[in-house]
């Protein structure tokens, strides 16, 4: 197969950081963020003869904003699982990890009205010498996406060392990420140097985008104000910081991904490619 796919970890970055940094369990999400860079996935998309793609999305989206979920599988899109919380998956336990999952896939399901067959952690960060764990998921979905290798003999031995059938949808990676801030932010030459690496290890190419990373004015940010109670000094490095996700590159992304894409053509769904992807 010589597609390239793409896919969307949909998350609401203002809220999972303000998570990760201790600010906050949980609040409202940036809905009209998370719509209009949606509008401005969708309408790249359209650009590219209406390449239907898989969403990853978080269920705190699906719980806040089910008609946003609702409106993206009734677009054509896949909706996957990206965990309930963006929390990595490798701070909690199996038993924490399949009780958050089942959150998370109920949520799915009643806001886009279609199975949720395919899971992707936040930040990749699953343990891959942890079988326990994929062996949660083989219970719950069909596939996983968060498995980082070099070749697809990886991938299968991997595969085979579980105890129920799952199937196996490797991302490329070395030093780099074949996705992210990785192709938003290095030179045309390097993506392509791991799409043809990808290749090279069996692998079918795929790339993976945020919605953060389609619009350019800062509407994921967290402010100054909203970092305040970390101090001066992690607040002022933090505000700095969100310059590498939300602004630098932002503009030039679209560009960048129609010069591969127009190369190589999107493969379309994950659930619907799970043949070719894994033979």
């Amino acid at each position: 197969m010589n597609k390239l796919f793409l896919s969307i970890d949909f998350e609401d970055f203002s809220h999972d950081l303000g998570r990760d940094l201790g600010l906050w369990i949980t609040r409202p999400l940036r809905i009209k963020a998370l719509t209009d860079a949606y509008a401005a996935i969708e309408a790249f998309l359209q650009s590219h003869n209406a390449a239907r793609v898989t969403f990853f999305c978080t269920g705190i989206i699906a719980e806040q904003a089910p008609e946003l979920i609702a409106r993206i599988a009734s677009d054509g899109h896949e909706i996957a699982c990206h965990y309930h919380f963006h929390d990595c998956v490798d701070s909690h336990t199996p038993a924490q990890f399949e009780a958050n999952l089942a959150t998370a896939l109920k949520a799915l399901r009643a806001a886009s009205g279609q199975p949720v067959t395919g899971f992707r952690a936040p930040k990749f960060r699953i343990p891959q010498d942890r079988p326990e764990y994929y062996n949660v998921l083989a219970r719950h979905v069909a596939y996983d996406s968060s498995f980082l290798c070099r070749t697809k003999a990886q991938a299968t031995a991997f595969a085979a060392s579980l105890d129920a059938p799952l199937s196996i949808l490797p991302i490329y990676s070395s030093r780099l990420r074949l996705g992210g801030s990785y192709t938003k932010l290095f030179p045309r030459f390097v993506t392509a140097k791991m799409i043809a690496n990808a290749r090279t290890g069996g692998l079918t190419p795929h790339i993976y985008l945020h919605p953060y990373e389609f619009v350019a004015e800062g509407s994921f940010v967290l402010s100054q104000q909203e970092l305040a109670p970390l101090g001066f000094a992690k607040a002022a490095y933090w505000h700095a910081r969100q310059a590498q996700w939300h602004r630098v590159g932002n503009r030039g992304l679209a560009a960048k991904l129609s010069h591969f894409g127009n190369s190589h053509g999107f493969g379309g769904r994950l659930q619907d490619g799970l043949q070719a992807l894994t033979a």
